[in-house]
């Protein structure tokens, strides 16, 4: 027996075809190849992406080495894979063609240094591991801060903010379990990174509960340099 197809169904079906390709056109003007993947030739700023830098639309299979680097866009929003992790409050990013590649600073926060390496600061490895857990190998969202007046700090690294896939940002979740402290720099976030650093030191998370055992009267700002000791031009981190 012919099962007949309700046509309400059928126009479901279709308006949900035409919002996916609506949505589809809307990140992408160029045309696509047939992996989903162009070249970006139009309004490549706006969608933070380079001139001809080689881009994708979701989730892509191929093996391709330049196409498992390239930066994805997924709901207008692009995220663009994590190469290495450097520190724990620094990582690299593929960042245009040929696999070239951009160090990223987190914004608004601070972790123990990790060099000189024969005497690396208290929690310096355990933050670094973190950052790596969290990030290594995914795909990245970079966001700048609506107050932030510098895009890249003396070193030449960029000054952003780091969110997953599911709105995590890594930022704040470093702080929460006590890898990393709030950097004072003028930040939408600095009073809330502030509130949470309080939180992890409360409970003792993290570098808080095994950094500041020993001495007695050891302030707990003492893994790092004063207030203003490591700080320069506004927005630059160390």
């Amino acid at each position: 027996m012919r099962i007949k197809t309700p046509v309400t169904t059928i126009a479901a079906v279709s308006a949900i075809l035409i919002l996916l390709f609506s949505v589809v056109a809307l990140a992408s003007p160029e045309k696509l190849d047939k992996w989903g993947c162009a070249k970006c030739t139009a309004n490549c700023e706006k969608r933070e992406l380079l001139n001809n830098e080689y881009f994708c639309i979701g989730t892509v299979s191929a093996q391709s080495q330049n196409i498992q680097i390239a930066p994805r866009i997924y709901s207008d929003q692009l995220y663009r894979r994590v190469a290495s992790v450097i520190d724990g409050d620094t990582l690299v990013v593929y960042y245009g063609t040929n696999g070239r590649k951009e160090k990223v600073r987190l914004l608004g926060i601070d972790t123990p240094e990790t060099s000189p390496k024969e005497n690396p600061q208290c929690y310096s490895t355990q933050a670094t591991q973190q950052l790596n857990s969290l990030t290594f190998n995914k795909f990245v969202a970079l966001k700048k801060d609506k107050l932030q007046k510098e895009d890249k700090d003396k070193y030449g690294r960029l000054l952003r903010y780091i969110v997953l896939f599911d709105n995590t940002t890594v930022n704040e979740e470093l702080i929460k379990g006590g890898y990393a402290k709030a950097y004072p720099v003028l930040t939408t976030t600095v009073e809330k990174y502030k509130g949470l650093e309080n939180d992890a030191k409360a409970k003792n998370l993290g570098m808080w509960g095994e950094c500041f055992k020993e001495k007695k009267n050891q302030k707990a700002t003492g893994i790092f340099p004063q207030k203003g000791e490591r700080v320069g031009v506004l927005g630059e981190h160390a």
